[in-house]
């Protein structure tokens, strides 16, 4: 799986923090080829390469806030980080959580890669630069891990109910001085130069309840996380990345030309663009809403009305009318063909 882009909420947390701290963000927008104002999108892709290009360039160009990368992780919300943030946040556990997120990371286009490890009394969460066909250097990965042990910092925090988890993390880096900072926003001691970073804590946490805890919501998400992962799994292009889209806000299924402005190409050229892959959007969409329509009736027990809305039909009879077309069957008797085998 290679995705390419990240969302663009990343960089604009980037220069909230920059701003709040009464420096010129412009620079930063214009090394990320965003211009000078803050894209209003928040999920909009943004290229990896561009969005390094903004890291390196605000650490490099601010050194007087050398704690960046925990500021910007900090100052976003879990669910900022659309469906797998909800994902993790609805999860009973944070077993369950962590596992979840090993398991979707990649839907997130992420600069890291995150594995789990247990043994004995204690637990570990592990990352290490993903490869891509992006460079990443030093500084980058600095604030990129700093933001990741920021972001995990607030799952593990509904479990201790402190502001300390982490018990010792072990950088994958070398030292240059900013120890202290790092020891302020975990709470913990910290190593440098390892081969990886690695955040310890007790394994007895795992099987804690988290406080957002919603067994519905969560199996919504990991529905819709299933079926994005299945998607680009098997797609690439332009219709794995419209499927990125609609994935990212379930229910609401945006318009061609407001898909085309996501995209940055116009309607006409997407239209083209679609053809020449053998589809058109609205088959795209039509698609989409009927292969997660199945694993809703698969996964869960909601009524088949509640499943349209989830799916971006306004209307139950929609639903059953397009899902009786290309399956051959109504939504009920789908549920107890998959029920009975």
């Amino acid at each position: 799986m290679a995705i390419e882009t990240t969302k663009a909420i990343y960089l604009i947390k980037l220069v909230e923090v920059l701003e709040a701290a009464d420096v010129d963000a412009g620079p930063v927008l214009e090394a990320a080829n965003l211009g000078p104002a803050v894209p209003g999108d928040r999920d909009r892709p943004v290229s990896i390469s561009d969005y390094l290009d903004a890291v390196e360039l605000a650490v490099r160009r601010y050194p007087e806030i050398p704690d960046l990368g925990f500021q910007v992780g900090e100052s976003t919300t879990l669910l900022e980080h659309g469906v797998v943030g909800y994902a993790l946040l609805s999860s009973p556990t944070l077993r369950e959580s962590v596992q979840r997120f090993v398991r979707y990371q990649y839907l997130q286009g992420p600069l890291l890669s995150m594995s789990f490890a247990e043994s004995g009394a204690t637990a570990a969460l592990i990352v290490v630069p993903r490869r891509g066909r992006w460079r990443m250097s030093p500084l980058a990965h600095r604030y990129v891990v700093q933001e990741w042990l920021a972001s995990w910092n607030q799952v593990c925090q509904q479990v201790s109910r402190t502001s300390k988890f982490f018990e010792h993390v072990r950088l994958g880096y070398p030292a240059t001085g900013e120890q202290g900072y790092y020891e302020e926003h975990l709470g913990c001691t910290v190593s440098f130069d390892n081969t990886e970073t690695t955040a310890i804590f007790p394994a007895r946490r795992l099987d804690r309840p988290l406080e957002y805890a919603d067994q519905s919501i969560a199996a919504l998400c990991a529905v819709q996380c299933e079926r994005l992962l299945e998607t680009l799994n098997l797609r690439a292009g332009l219709v794995a990345e419209i499927h990125r889209r609609l994935a990212s806000a379930p229910g609401a299924v945006p318009g061609m030309e407001e898909m085309a402005r996501y995209m940055h190409v116009g309607a006409r050229t997407l239209r083209r663009q679609l053809k020449a892959e053998g589809t058109s959007y609205q088959d795209v969409v039509r698609d989409f809403r009927i292969a997660m329509a199945k694993h809703y009736l698969e996964e869960t027990t909601l009524p088949v009305s509640e499943v349209a809305a989830l799916v971006g039909y306004a209307d139950a009879t929609n639903l059953y009318r397009v899902f009786r077309r290309l399956t051959g069957c109504t939504p009920g008797e789908h549920r107890d063909r998959h029920q009975a085998a």
